[in-house]
């Protein structure tokens, strides 16, 4: 009965995906879109930074996957589609599906769910920890936010502290073993949980996908605002970051809709007119849709081609 239950978890996955993605573009003003002139080059150079940082998201994965000891010899296109479809679970609420997603598909590739489960939430961890110190570090002196006082930045801060105090390895070991004990596992093998150099590495990592992610909003921003230059760079992609960290933790909503851009839209609006900085939002909210589509589109192309060639 179980296996035959199983057959129908990826087509519900896939239409849960579908439906609800309906309803996030059927709530955009697409009103406001029409009346905005958009220069297509920068949405260009968005549309490279996009497709690179998930693409990047995945290497993250698989790398904390290897040095957590898993075996990924010839997997690496497989696991790319199963990132990019798992990316997609995200809108829909709840905000596990991304990472039961991993572990349900990945796991049919004959790697160690537990192995699969620690790096999973390892990644999300680190993902939350290390937006939050980039846009700490690229809004704390900023001009644009003086008016706004210093209070928040110092929440911000400490939050940051607190998310690398919950990534280090003698705490979040303790925590996971905790938790796979409750779960009537047993105990948790050392060999599955990660070293000092492992949460390093995946910070670094993440450094990188962090300045990729506001790179992408930065080009936006371009795109419907001409005033918008070099002098906004690092006030707009630490507005990205604090939106990505903010959405995130807000696990009530799918692909943190309405988190994410309540705080772009608030930030947009200290250095662009008001509807420059609605359309900015927006149109990222669509663009960032069409990029996860993209996504997997693009892995599933590389799979097939690698399994097409002689």
């Amino acid at each position: 009965m179980r296996k035959a239950l199983t057959r129908f978890v990826a087509p519900a996955f896939y239409l849960a995906i579908a439906v609800f993605a309906f309803f996030y573009l059927k709530g955009i003003d697409w009103v406001a879109l029409s009346r905005v002139n958009i220069n297509w080059w920068f949405m260009l150079a968005a549309t490279v930074s996009s497709v690179l940082v998930r693409f990047w998201f995945a290497e993250i994965w698989m790398l904390l996957l290897r040095r957590l000891g898993a075996k990924l010899a010839g997997q690496r296109l497989e696991l790319f589609v199963v990132y990019s479809k798992s990316w997609l679970g995200r809108y829909i609420p709840g905000g596990a599906t991304w990472i039961l997603g991993k572990i349900y598909f990945a796991t049919k590739l004959g790697i160690s769910k537990a192995k699969l489960a620690i790096s999973s939430f390892l990644e999300g961890a680190l993902q939350i920890v290390v937006v939050l110190i980039t846009a700490s570090a690229m809004l704390a002196f900023d001009p644009h936010v003086a008016s706004l006082g210093r209070g928040w930045v110092v929440a911000l801060l400490g939050a940051a502290i607190l998310g690398l105090i919950s990534v280090y390895p003698p705490v979040f070991n303790r925590v996971i073993s905790f938790g796979y004990s409750k779960l009537g596992r047993g105990t948790l093998d050392f060999e599955h949980l990660p070293s000092n150099s492992t949460v390093g590495v995946g910070i670094g990592a993440f450094a990188l996908s962090s300045v990729l992610s506001g790179l992408s909003f930065f080009f936006v921003a371009q795109a419907v605002a001409p005033n918008i230059g070099l002098q906004d760079l690092l006030f707009i992609v630490g507005c990205s970051n604090l939106a990505s960290a903010l959405s995130m933790l807000a696990v009530f909503a799918p692909a943190g809709l309405g988190v994410r851009e309540a705080v772009q839209l608030s930030m947009l609006l200290l250095v662009m007119p008001a509807e420059a900085a609605l359309v900015a939002t927006v149109l990222m909210r669509l663009w960032s849709i069409v990029m996860d589509a993209l996504f997997f589109a693009l892995a599933l192309l590389a799979r097939r081609i690698v399994r097409l060639k002689p």
